[in-house]
């Protein structure tokens, strides 16, 4: 099936230049690559719409925060025992574990958050 035509009223049929300084362009790249959009369609939204559209959440995170989850759940369960005077057997090799974990998720977000001069 093709795509509709466009009314003359919807039709993007005139162009509009805009001069910027290589650092400019540079950020508006990467702008456009965060939030997954061309440069132009970024500045269209940008000027019409008052606002930048919600930049994609890359893979990573979204695995970080999955990771993050098990680890709280997991001191949520060991504290819940804590407080009830009951200790699990091998409770501090798991907490050990939950703090190496922890460390290599914040060393991975302060890396990452690092990476993106803009």
């Amino acid at each position: 099936m093709a795509r509709p035509k466009l009314t003359e009223d919807n039709l993007r049929s005139i162009n509009f230049t805009v001069r910027l300084t290589p650092a400019e362009l540079k950020k508006l790249e990467a702008t456009a690559r965060l939030c997954g959009k061309a440069p132009g369609l970024l500045m269209r939204d940008r000027f019409f719409k008052g606002r930048f559209p919600e930049p994609k959440t890359p893979k990573l995170d979204y695995d970080t925060y999955f990771e993050l989850k098990k680890i709280g759940v997991n001191l949520n369960q060991l504290t819940r025992k804590v407080n009830a005077n009951i200790f699990p057997n091998g409770l501090l090799s798991v907490l050990a574990k939950l703090q190496q974990q922890q460390d290599i998720i914040i060393k991975l977000l302060l890396d990452d958050s690092q990476s993106e001069n803009w």
